[in-house]
């Protein structure tokens, strides 16, 4: 099975990425729970890559936590299972989870595409750096992680400014000019797609 990794980021906080190669059929194959959960849940997409997408996911969550438990949304539609504070992302060809009993935590993935440099303009503020398509495609993404941080907010791209990449390596500084707080970010990036991710004791 495709689990690229699950890990231990920091203490109580694991990092879960699944690359996608599996048919449906080959999900609902290794396990009868994920034939139950298929048919009472996921079989109402219509999108296939949306199915494959929700059995990732489940896939990497049970083998996370080792038990069969279910996902839920808020009425913001952010996800919640029994136990655990949890953030869902997926791309194309990947799906990731970032699970803590204690911290809250949010996690992003993006497929790599220049496609990021066409829009830039549309979440890059002028005051930060990111000349190139790496630095654009992790603000992209360090703020998509940083809206599900604080999700009640609701922030704006430009709520949020990204101190230089020289600072910290593998981790960008996130300032929150609603809270006027800083929250870190953590990023892997490489040909594939950039992953972003944080946590922090509430």
């Amino acid at each position: 099975m495709p689990v690229a990794y699950i890990k231990e980021v920091a203490p109580d906080v694991k990092l879960g990425l699944w690359k996608i190669e599996e048919a449906a059929l080959k999900f609902l194959s290794d396990s009868l729970d994920m034939r139950e959960l298929f048919d009472s849940e996921i079989s109402a997409y219509k999108s296939n890559s949306r199915r494959l997408e929700k059995l990732a996911v489940y896939s990497l969550l049970w083998k996370m936590t080792n038990s069969k438990i279910r996902i839920s949304h808020n009425e913001a539609g952010k996800p919640i299972v029994d136990g655990y504070n949890i953030s869902i992302s997926h791309t194309r060809g990947y799906a990731s989870v970032i699970l803590s009993k204690l911290k809250n935590v949010a996690v992003d993935i993006e497929y790599y595409t220049d496609r990021v440099a066409r829009i830039a303009d549309k979440f890059i503020r002028k005051d930060e750096i990111a000349p190139d398509i790496d630095s654009q495609l992790i603000n992209w993404s360090v703020k998509e992680t940083v809206y599900k941080y604080f999700s009640e907010q609701s922030l704006q791209y430009f709520d949020m400014k990204l101190m230089p990449f020289e600072e910290f390596e593998n981790t960008k500084r996130v300032f929150n000019l609603k809270m006027n707080s800083y929250l870190d970010v953590y990023y892997e990036l490489n040909d594939k797609y950039v992953l972003t991710y944080t946590y922090h004791k509430d």
